[in-house]
Protein backbone atom coordinates (compact mmCIF):
# COMPACT_ATOMS: atom_id res chain seq x y z
CA UNK A 1 0.00 0.00 0.00
CA UNK A 2 3.02 2.52 0.65
CA UNK A 3 4.31 1.45 -2.85
CA UNK A 4 1.22 2.58 -4.28
CA UNK A 5 0.87 5.43 -2.34
CA UNK A 6 4.44 6.68 -3.54
CA UNK A 7 3.60 5.86 -6.78
CA UNK A 8 0.12 8.28 -6.91
CA UNK A 9 2.27 10.94 -5.60
CA UNK A 10 5.30 10.55 -7.97
CA UNK A 11 2.86 10.68 -10.23
CA UNK A 12 0.59 13.92 -8.94
CA UNK A 13 4.10 15.74 -8.67
CA UNK A 14 5.46 14.81 -11.90
CA UNK A 15 2.05 16.13 -13.85
CA UNK A 16 2.29 19.53 -14.63
CA UNK A 17 5.44 18.80 -16.48
CA UNK A 18 3.94 16.34 -19.20
CA UNK A 19 0.55 17.98 -18.89
CA UNK A 20 -0.94 20.38 -21.46
CA UNK A 21 -2.65 23.68 -19.80
CA UNK A 22 -6.12 22.52 -20.05
CA UNK A 23 -5.85 18.74 -18.93
CA UNK A 24 -4.27 20.42 -15.70
CA UNK A 25 -6.91 23.44 -15.23
CA UNK A 26 -9.66 20.06 -15.42
CA UNK A 27 -7.75 18.06 -12.78
CA UNK A 28 -7.34 21.14 -10.92
CA UNK A 29 -10.97 21.30 -10.33
CA UNK A 30 -11.65 17.62 -10.06
CA UNK A 31 -9.37 17.49 -7.18
CA UNK A 32 -10.94 20.69 -5.34
CA UNK A 33 -14.14 18.71 -5.71
CA UNK A 34 -12.49 15.85 -4.61
CA UNK A 35 -11.84 17.54 -1.18
CA UNK A 36 -15.45 18.96 -1.27
CA UNK A 37 -16.60 14.94 -1.24
CA UNK A 38 -14.05 14.68 1.68
CA UNK A 39 -16.00 17.14 3.92
CA UNK A 40 -19.42 15.38 2.55
CA UNK A 41 -18.04 12.75 3.55
CA UNK A 42 -17.84 13.40 7.41
CA UNK A 43 -21.06 14.64 7.56
CA UNK A 44 -22.90 11.69 5.46
CA UNK A 45 -20.30 9.07 5.68
CA UNK A 46 -19.40 9.14 9.45
CA UNK A 47 -22.09 10.67 11.18
CA UNK A 48 -25.28 9.48 9.07
CA UNK A 49 -26.72 12.79 8.08
CA UNK A 50 -27.93 13.51 4.91
CA UNK A 51 -27.59 17.32 4.32
CA UNK A 52 -28.84 18.86 0.80
CA UNK A 53 -27.43 22.50 1.97
CA UNK A 54 -23.46 21.36 1.67
CA UNK A 55 -22.86 22.87 -1.75
CA UNK A 56 -23.97 26.14 0.18
CA UNK A 57 -21.49 25.95 2.50
CA UNK A 58 -18.80 25.08 -0.24
CA UNK A 59 -20.08 28.37 -2.84
CA UNK A 60 -19.86 30.48 0.34
CA UNK A 61 -16.00 29.99 0.83
CA UNK A 62 -15.51 30.76 -2.54
CA UNK A 63 -17.77 33.77 -2.65
CA UNK A 64 -16.76 34.83 0.67
CA UNK A 65 -13.08 35.09 -0.83
CA UNK A 66 -14.24 36.31 -4.33
CA UNK A 67 -16.01 39.42 -2.24
CA UNK A 68 -13.51 40.18 0.01
CA UNK A 69 -11.19 40.47 -3.11
CA UNK A 70 -13.38 42.57 -5.39
CA UNK A 71 -15.82 43.97 -3.46
CA UNK A 72 -14.05 45.35 -0.03
CA UNK A 73 -9.99 45.25 -1.39
CA UNK A 74 -8.83 42.61 0.92
CA UNK A 75 -5.63 40.66 0.01
CA UNK A 76 -6.17 36.80 -0.56
CA UNK A 77 -5.47 35.38 2.77
CA UNK A 78 -7.95 37.51 4.64
CA UNK A 79 -10.78 36.87 1.70
CA UNK A 80 -9.91 33.43 1.98
CA UNK A 81 -10.62 33.58 5.99
CA UNK A 82 -13.34 35.58 5.47
CA UNK A 83 -14.52 32.68 3.16
CA UNK A 84 -13.69 29.99 5.42
CA UNK A 85 -15.24 32.42 8.87
CA UNK A 86 -18.62 32.86 6.83
CA UNK A 87 -19.57 29.26 5.75
CA UNK A 88 -18.63 27.95 8.83
CA UNK A 89 -21.05 30.48 10.84
CA UNK A 90 -23.67 29.31 8.20
CA UNK A 91 -23.02 25.73 8.75
CA UNK A 92 -23.53 26.46 12.67
CA UNK A 93 -26.90 28.42 11.60
CA UNK A 94 -27.79 25.20 9.25
CA UNK A 95 -26.60 22.47 12.11
CA UNK A 96 -28.66 24.61 14.82
CA UNK A 97 -32.05 24.50 13.38
CA UNK A 98 -31.84 21.59 11.32
CA UNK A 99 -29.93 18.57 14.14
CA UNK A 100 -33.65 19.64 16.31
CA UNK A 101 -35.56 17.45 13.39
CA UNK A 102 -34.35 13.92 12.01
CA UNK A 103 -34.52 11.84 9.36
CA UNK A 104 -36.51 13.32 6.78
CA UNK A 105 -37.43 16.28 8.93
CA UNK A 106 -33.58 17.47 8.82
CA UNK A 107 -33.44 16.39 5.06
CA UNK A 108 -36.51 18.87 4.35
CA UNK A 109 -34.94 21.68 6.75
CA UNK A 110 -31.41 21.06 4.92
CA UNK A 111 -33.39 22.18 1.55
CA UNK A 112 -35.02 24.95 2.28
CA UNK A 113 -31.74 26.57 3.55
CA UNK A 114 -30.07 25.56 0.39
CA UNK A 115 -32.78 26.97 -1.79
CA UNK A 116 -32.85 30.49 0.13
CA UNK A 117 -29.15 31.00 -0.32
CA UNK A 118 -29.36 29.54 -4.10
CA UNK A 119 -31.95 32.39 -4.32
CA UNK A 120 -29.77 35.05 -2.28
CA UNK A 121 -27.15 34.43 -4.58
CA UNK A 122 -29.39 34.77 -7.48
CA UNK A 123 -30.91 38.11 -7.02
CA UNK A 124 -28.21 40.14 -4.43
CA UNK A 125 -26.72 41.14 -7.88
CA UNK A 126 -24.49 44.37 -6.12
CA UNK A 127 -22.84 41.76 -4.42
CA UNK A 128 -22.48 38.39 -5.97
CA UNK A 129 -22.87 39.51 -9.40
CA UNK A 130 -26.11 37.36 -9.93
CA UNK A 131 -26.09 35.27 -12.65
CA UNK A 132 -22.87 36.88 -14.07
CA UNK A 133 -21.29 35.52 -11.54
CA UNK A 134 -17.65 36.99 -10.26
CA UNK A 135 -14.42 37.46 -12.39
CA UNK A 136 -11.42 36.51 -9.90
CA UNK A 137 -8.31 38.26 -11.08
CA UNK A 138 -5.44 36.60 -8.92
CA UNK A 139 -1.78 36.93 -10.09
CA UNK A 140 0.21 36.45 -7.29
CA UNK A 141 -0.51 35.07 -3.61
CA UNK A 142 2.07 36.02 -0.86
CA UNK A 143 2.94 32.54 1.13
CA UNK A 144 5.11 34.57 3.18
CA UNK A 145 7.41 37.09 3.55
CA UNK A 146 9.55 37.55 0.56
CA UNK A 147 7.72 34.30 -1.12
CA UNK A 148 5.26 34.75 -3.88
CA UNK A 149 3.50 32.00 -5.72
CA UNK A 150 1.56 32.67 -9.60
CA UNK A 151 -1.95 30.92 -8.09
CA UNK A 152 -3.74 31.85 -11.49
CA UNK A 153 -6.16 29.43 -12.97
CA UNK A 154 -4.97 26.38 -14.24
CA UNK A 155 -1.41 27.38 -13.23
CA UNK A 156 0.79 24.55 -12.16
CA UNK A 157 1.11 26.45 -8.60
CA UNK A 158 -2.88 26.36 -8.01
CA UNK A 159 -2.35 22.91 -8.96
CA UNK A 160 0.00 22.14 -6.07
CA UNK A 161 -2.00 24.05 -3.76
CA UNK A 162 -4.93 21.82 -4.58
CA UNK A 163 -2.95 18.83 -3.98
CA UNK A 164 -1.03 19.78 -1.27
CA UNK A 165 -4.24 20.82 0.57
CA UNK A 166 -6.23 17.60 -0.12
CA UNK A 167 -3.46 15.42 1.21
CA UNK A 168 -3.65 17.35 4.62
CA UNK A 169 -7.49 17.07 4.73
CA UNK A 170 -7.34 13.44 4.07
CA UNK A 171 -4.81 13.08 7.13
CA UNK A 172 -6.94 15.47 9.51
CA UNK A 173 -10.33 13.85 8.73
CA UNK A 174 -8.20 10.67 9.07
CA UNK A 175 -6.77 11.64 13.29
CA UNK A 176 -10.07 13.64 13.90
CA UNK A 177 -12.16 9.77 12.42
CA UNK A 178 -10.27 8.44 14.78
CA UNK A 179 -10.41 11.09 17.49
CA UNK A 180 -12.73 10.57 20.76
CA UNK A 181 -14.59 13.06 19.12
CA UNK A 182 -14.65 10.77 15.96
CA UNK A 183 -15.54 7.35 17.63
CA UNK A 184 -18.70 9.17 19.42
CA UNK A 185 -19.91 10.90 16.37
CA UNK A 186 -19.57 6.99 14.45
CA UNK A 187 -21.78 5.67 17.91
CA UNK A 188 -24.41 8.62 16.96
CA UNK A 189 -24.85 7.31 13.34
CA UNK A 190 -24.94 3.84 14.79
CA UNK A 191 -27.33 4.07 17.47
CA UNK A 192 -28.23 7.35 18.45
CA UNK A 193 -30.67 6.60 21.34
CA UNK A 194 -27.93 4.79 23.13
CA UNK A 195 -25.85 7.66 22.63
CA UNK A 196 -27.98 9.64 24.08
CA UNK A 197 -28.88 7.19 26.99
CA UNK A 198 -25.15 6.97 27.63
CA UNK A 199 -25.29 10.48 28.59
CA UNK A 200 -23.43 12.44 25.24
CA UNK A 201 -24.84 15.68 23.70
CA UNK A 202 -26.02 14.29 20.33
CA UNK A 203 -27.03 17.79 19.20
CA UNK A 204 -23.79 19.76 19.93
CA UNK A 205 -21.50 16.60 18.38
CA UNK A 206 -23.50 17.24 15.58
CA UNK A 207 -23.06 20.79 15.22
CA UNK A 208 -19.62 20.91 15.33
CA UNK A 209 -19.20 18.51 12.86
CA UNK A 210 -21.56 20.53 10.66
CA UNK A 211 -19.32 23.40 11.41
CA UNK A 212 -15.93 21.65 10.51
CA UNK A 213 -17.20 19.93 7.66
CA UNK A 214 -18.39 23.47 6.32
CA UNK A 215 -15.42 25.28 6.95
CA UNK A 216 -13.50 22.06 5.18
CA UNK A 217 -15.92 22.83 2.19
CA UNK A 218 -15.14 26.58 1.77
CA UNK A 219 -11.39 25.77 1.19
CA UNK A 220 -12.64 23.07 -1.44
CA UNK A 221 -14.70 25.88 -2.55
CA UNK A 222 -12.15 28.44 -2.30
CA UNK A 223 -9.11 26.55 -4.32
CA UNK A 224 -12.31 25.47 -6.70
CA UNK A 225 -12.70 28.74 -7.76
CA UNK A 226 -9.22 29.68 -8.07
CA UNK A 227 -8.68 26.96 -10.65
CA UNK A 228 -11.00 28.10 -12.51
CA UNK A 229 -10.78 32.14 -12.47
CA UNK A 230 -14.92 32.51 -11.53
CA UNK A 231 -17.48 32.33 -9.08
CA UNK A 232 -20.84 31.37 -9.79
CA UNK A 233 -24.36 30.96 -8.94
CA UNK A 234 -23.37 27.27 -9.94
CA UNK A 235 -21.12 26.56 -6.74
CA UNK A 236 -24.51 27.26 -4.30
CA UNK A 237 -27.28 25.65 -6.70
CA UNK A 238 -28.84 22.43 -4.83
CA UNK A 239 -28.15 20.09 -7.85
CA UNK A 240 -24.55 20.28 -6.30
CA UNK A 241 -25.34 18.86 -3.22
CA UNK A 242 -27.14 16.38 -5.04
CA UNK A 243 -24.50 15.22 -6.72
CA UNK A 244 -22.03 15.08 -3.66
CA UNK A 245 -24.42 12.87 -2.13
CA UNK A 246 -23.72 10.84 -5.57
CA UNK A 247 -20.04 10.47 -4.73
CA UNK A 248 -20.06 9.77 -1.21
CA UNK A 249 -22.51 7.07 -1.93
CA UNK A 250 -20.12 5.69 -5.51
CA UNK A 251 -16.92 5.99 -3.33
CA UNK A 252 -17.92 4.34 0.16
CA UNK A 253 -19.45 6.51 2.98
CA UNK A 254 -17.66 7.07 5.91
CA UNK A 255 -14.09 5.56 4.33
CA UNK A 256 -12.71 9.25 3.83
CA UNK A 257 -10.53 8.29 0.68
CA UNK A 258 -13.43 7.02 -1.54
CA UNK A 259 -15.62 9.65 -2.22
CA UNK A 260 -12.92 11.74 -3.36
CA UNK A 261 -11.89 9.30 -5.63
CA UNK A 262 -15.42 9.13 -6.75
CA UNK A 263 -15.68 12.75 -7.39
CA UNK A 264 -12.33 12.88 -9.17
CA UNK A 265 -13.12 10.21 -11.72
CA UNK A 266 -16.79 11.17 -11.81
CA UNK A 267 -16.13 14.57 -12.67
CA UNK A 268 -13.00 13.62 -15.55
CA UNK A 269 -15.34 11.47 -16.57
CA UNK A 270 -18.23 14.20 -17.44
CA UNK A 271 -15.67 16.57 -18.56
CA UNK A 272 -14.10 13.82 -21.42
CA UNK A 273 -18.02 12.31 -22.32
CA UNK A 274 -19.14 15.89 -22.51
CA UNK A 275 -16.76 16.31 -25.73
CA UNK A 276 -17.43 13.10 -27.46
CA UNK A 277 -21.58 12.80 -27.06
CA UNK A 278 -24.58 14.75 -26.19
CA UNK A 279 -25.66 11.81 -23.89
CA UNK A 280 -22.80 11.66 -21.18
CA UNK A 281 -25.17 12.02 -18.54
CA UNK A 282 -27.25 8.54 -19.83
CA UNK A 283 -23.31 7.33 -19.35
CA UNK A 284 -22.77 8.73 -16.01
CA UNK A 285 -26.20 7.37 -14.90
CA UNK A 286 -25.58 3.82 -16.12
CA UNK A 287 -21.80 3.57 -14.38
CA UNK A 288 -23.45 5.17 -11.14
CA UNK A 289 -25.61 2.38 -11.39
CA UNK A 290 -23.51 -0.42 -12.01
CA UNK A 291 -21.47 0.67 -9.33
CA UNK A 292 -24.46 0.74 -6.78
CA UNK A 293 -25.60 -2.22 -7.78
CA UNK A 294 -22.88 -4.23 -8.13
CA UNK A 295 -20.54 -2.62 -5.45
CA UNK A 296 -22.55 -2.16 -2.18
CA UNK A 297 -19.74 -0.65 -0.50
CA UNK A 298 -18.65 1.63 -3.35
CA UNK A 299 -15.21 2.16 -4.64
CA UNK A 300 -13.62 2.06 -1.71
CA UNK A 301 -14.09 -1.74 -1.90
CA UNK A 302 -12.22 -1.55 -5.15
CA UNK A 303 -9.72 0.00 -3.14
CA UNK A 304 -9.60 -2.17 -0.54
CA UNK A 305 -8.80 -5.28 -2.60
CA UNK A 306 -6.39 -3.44 -4.52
Amino acid sequence: MRAVAVIVVAGLAALPSVASPYVLLVLTAALALGLFALSYDLVLGVTGLVSVSHATLFGVGAYGMAIGMTRLGFAFWPSALLGIAAAAGLAWIIGFFSVRASGPGFIIMTVIFAHALEHVANVWTPVTGGENGIMLNVSRVTIAPGLDVRLAAGSPSAYYAVVASLALALLACRALVRSPFGLVLRGIKGNEPRALALGYRVSRHKIVLNVLAGALAAVGGILYALSQGFVSVDLVRVLLSVEVIVWTIVGGPGTLLGPVVAAVLMSLGVEYLRSVTHQYLFAVGLATLLVVLFLPGGLATVLRRA
